[in-house]
C-alpha cells in the first residue's frame, strides 16, 4: 500500500512534461510525498522547498554572466576563444559550472542555448 494516491502522481507527471521541474526534481518530490509530507500536492512541496526549473532567459543570461565573468575560469575562457576542439569541452565545462551555481535549478536545454549566445558575444568582443 502506497501513501502516493493516484491524482498526486499524476500531478507530479504533469509538473514533469509540463517543464516546471526536472526528473531529478520529481524524484526528489516523489520522497517527499512517500516519507514526509503524506498529503501536499506536488505543486506545493516543489515551490516551498524552491525545486522548480528557471526558464526565463533573462535570469540564465545574468548567471552566464556571473560565471563567465568569474576570474577563476580565464583559463577555460581562453580555451574557448582558441575554438578547435576545445569549444565542446569548454561548452560543457562552463554548462556545469552554472549548473551548480543556479543548484541545479536552470533548465537545461534554455540554458544551453542563453550559454551559447553569451560565449558567442564574449568571442566577438
Amino acid at each position: 500500500y502506497s501513501t502516493v494516491d493516484g491524482p498526486r502522481l499524476g500531478s507530479l507527471l504533469a509538473l514533469v512534461i509540463n517543464g516546471t521541474v526536472s526528473t531529478t526534481q520529481a524524484k526528489k518530490i516523489l520522497s517527499v510525498m512517500y516519507y514526509d509530507d503524506l498529503t501536499s500536492d506536488p505543486q506545493y512541496i516543489s515551490e516551498s522547498r524552491g525545486w522548480k526549473l528557471q526558464s526565463d532567459p533573462t535570469i540564465l543570461y545574468e548567471l552566464c554572466q556571473q560565471v563567465l565573468g568569474n576570474s577563476k575560469y580565464e583559463q577555460q575562457l581562453e580555451q574557448y576563444k582558441k575554438g578547435g576542439k576545445h569549444v565542446v569541452k569548454m561548452e560543457k565545462f562552463f554548462l556545469g559550472k552554472i549548473m551548480a551555481e543556479s543548484r541545479g535549478n536552470a533548465h537545461p536545454e534554455v540554458l544551453a542555448d542563453v550559454l551559447k549566445c553569451s560565449l558567442e558575444e564574449l568571442v566577438d568582443n
